[in-house]
């Protein structure tokens, strides 16, 4: 088995297991589809930082014209460490504090010029416009300009593969419904601290068929509507992220479908368009390499152990997830018949485990197995839970492995530890 032109088995000799290994002709294959489907309409793709944060990857997609959709001050510090200019970062989340709005209303790329601050606030509550009201005014005070701002807007649409991943229904702690947040629209209209720009929603995840998108972007085309009567012109509309992808049997939209079905519901507002695509992009991208430690069978059930585990890649115990689990066989084919197994990691909980009931080629100590679909919310939900290190990452450029994060040490584990 290869990944682009570079056989996995190699991939794992030279840099150990548990590995991520991605593919940037994947995700620039992804990126251009989104792009292209998306034809003449005004629009900027804003990746989605906590699906995948890895420095070189967002630096990638940045050359490409990605702008960055992010949900925290440390997502904004690794794009700033990378030089993204502001006016290329969405600023989403329900709970940025005081120090959070801070720094982004004062985001500045030193080496790039221009103004400070960040392109959209997504505002999700009452409570969080009136701290980023605040903080405009005390930075007008120095001089600086009022934030540009659109609010999350929760368009009552069920949609999402899993129930932690469901966004946009009432009982959901994201956005507001639409009369609180028109609401607040017509209350600040006139305000000199912030400058309504947009209006933003994001009805869920891993969203396999087009139904609840053209029911949100139809509602999102209402409110729009409405708060133009209002006499409040709205530049850009966020209609978040959530395509999902195929990890087993399911069978979504092409991203061309996606981005055909936004387009054509979007041209006639008159926006700009914002996406914040993350797993859409990057999930199909990497393999997780793992190596079998142990083979056991306990009253006819047969585990196989591996050397990655849930603190690796998390989706499986906390969402019940299934990544497609192979053989990577030097010759590309899986050797003998297929067992049912569980493949299980070495973390002390019962929950860690991959895969059940697993049809799986015959297997021994040593041989390495290649988990699928691994490139989203896998390194980025990663844990030290049972003191293990966390997983390399390489990127595989044509025939070329680069490493670009090293697996941590035990000595990391500690570096934070103060003894008293």
């Amino acid at each position: 088995m290869v990944c682009e032109r570079v056989p996995l088995e190699s991939a794992a000799r030279k840099f150990g297991t548990p590995t991520y290994v991605y593919s940037r002709a994947s995700i620039d294959d992804a990126y251009r589809e989104l792009h292209k489907g998306l034809g003449a309409l005004p629009h900027t793709l804003c990746f989605a930082v906590k699906s995948n944060g890895n420095l070189s990857i967002l630096k990638h997609l940045a050359e490409m014209g990605s702008g960055f959709d992010i949900v925290s001050g440390g997502e904004l510090h690794y794009l700033q460490r990378i030089g993204v200019r502001g006016d290329r970062i969405v600023f989403s989340g329900v709970g940025k504090d005081r120090y959070e709005i801070r720094e982004a209303l004062n985001y500045r790329v030193h080496a790039r010029g221009g103004g400070a601050g960040i392109l959209l606030f997504n505002v999700e509550s009452e409570a969080e416009l009136e701290i980023l009201v605040e903080e405009a005014e005390r930075l007008a005070g120095r001089g600086g300009k009022p934030p540009a701002g659109a609010i999350r807007v929760n368009p009552d649409v069920q949609a999402g593969g899993h129930p932690h991943i469901a966004t946009g229904k009432h009982e959901h702690k994201f956005g507001l419904d639409w009369p609180e947040a028109r609401r607040l629209y017509l209350a600040h209209s006139d305000s000199k601290w912030i400058r309504w720009q947009g209006i933003s929603a994001h009805i869920g995840s891993q969203i396999t068929t087009l139904a609840p998108f053209r029911r949100a972007l139809k509602r999102l085309a209402g409110f729009v509507g409405e708060l133009r009567r209002a006499q409040i012109d709205l530049r850009y509309l966020d209609v978040g992220g959530g395509l999902g992808v195929r990890y087993s049997d399911q069978k979504p939209p092409t991203r061309a479908e996606y981005a055909r079905l936004v387009s054509q519901m979007v041209r006639k507002l008159g926006v700009h368009l914002l996406l914040e695509p993350g797993r859409s992009i990057i999930a199909p991208a990497a393999v997780l390499l793992t190596r079998v430690v142990y083979k056991k069978t306990n009253r006819g059930k047969t585990f196989v152990v591996v050397d990655s585990a849930m603190n690796d890649l998390m989706r499986p115990a906390l969402y019940g997830a299934i990544h497609p689990i192979t053989k990577t066989a030097r010759e590309g084919k899986e050797s003998g018949g297929r067992k049912r197994v569980d493949i299980v990691g070495p973390v002390c909980e019962t929950g860690d485990c991959f895969l059940r009931d697993w049809p799986l080629g015959e297997v021994k100590a040593g041989d390495l197995l290649s988990i699928w679909v691994a490139g989203a919310y896998g390194m980025s939900q990663a844990s030290n839970y049972n003191a293990r290190c966390r997983p390399a990452e390489v990127l595989v450029e044509g025939n070329r492995l680069r490493l670009i994060r090293r697996r941590e040490t035990q000595d990391d584990l500690l570096r934070t530890d103060v003894l008293g």
